[in-house]
């Protein structure tokens, strides 16, 4: 009830609420998972950041950035990781018959990005798919807080009632300056960084919503929020919210 009291009184009082539907075609999720302890990440960074200067277009696909904490042990603790992260990378791998994560690892629609030498003609390809649920989304914002309200609408006869809906903020232009581990001395600026993930089960049968509630920790100054739609652990449509602070 509270979550539900906040959403209209952020509704009423902020000029940040505003409507959100998905494409028509299918949109692609590409997924790193990254960590400031490992020395191999920052190129695959720094590709990430310049991901819509080659060739890739916005309404094809949506990156995120998310930081593991299993590199911690070398002497530097990411403070952008998060051991929900750790398990969702596990899971995708698991899913796949894998049993090693590693990082940098990329992840297209939830499976593994083997070359991104051959990415482009997937997203071509996958771009020219109709997309097979809509995605309806309602987002209200304050400073401290961000309340994501979430419709689905079948399109594709053949998928789930039951879908799983998972929502992510994200943040850019993040200066840091590492200190110790593997990276130590070197000073970078993320993007497309994860900054939380939320996630619930929801049914295409007639028309329920559901409402996710996101609180901003100090300093943070998020910069969009995406929300992901997976049918048999595959993600099948992605809206990327771009959040503006309230005037």
């Amino acid at each position: 009830m509270k979550k539900i009291l906040l959403f209209m009184m952020l509704v009423a009082s902020s000029a940040s609420a505003e409507i959100y539907t998905s494409s028509a075609h299918k949109v692609s999720l590409l997924e790193l998972y990254t960590s400031e302890g490992c020395n191999s990440c920052p190129p695959a960074e720094n590709w990430l950041s310049r991901v819509y200067r080659q060739g890739y277009r916005d309404g094809a696909v949506v990156p995120l950035a998310f930081h593991v904490t299993y590199w911690d042990y070398l002497g530097w603790k990411d403070k952008f990781s998060s051991k929900a992260y750790d398990q969702r990378q596990r899971k995708m791998v698991s899913q796949q018959g894998g049993r090693t994560v590693y990082t940098p690892q990329f992840f297209l629609n939830a499976r593994t990005v083997r070359s991104v030498s051959t990415l482009k003609s997937s997203l071509d390809r996958l771009s020219m798919q109709r997309a097979a649920v809509k995605i309806w989304s309602d987002v209200a914002s304050s400073p401290y807080d961000v309340v994501v309200e979430v419709r689905l609408e079948r399109v594709d006869k053949h998928i789930d009632d039951i879908l799983h809906v998972i929502v992510v903020p994200y943040e850019n232009n993040i200066a840091s300056s590492i200190k110790a581990g593997e990276n130590e001395g070197r000073d970078t600026t993320h993007q497309y960084v994860a900054r939380d993930m939320q996630s619930s089960l929801m049914s295409l049968k007639g028309s329920k919503k559901r409402q996710f509630y996101l609180k901003k920790k100090l300093k943070q100054q998020w910069d969009g929020v995406v929300v992901m739609v997976e049918n048999n652990n595959r993600v099948v449509q992605v809206l990327n919210i771009p959040l503006k602070e309230p005037q």
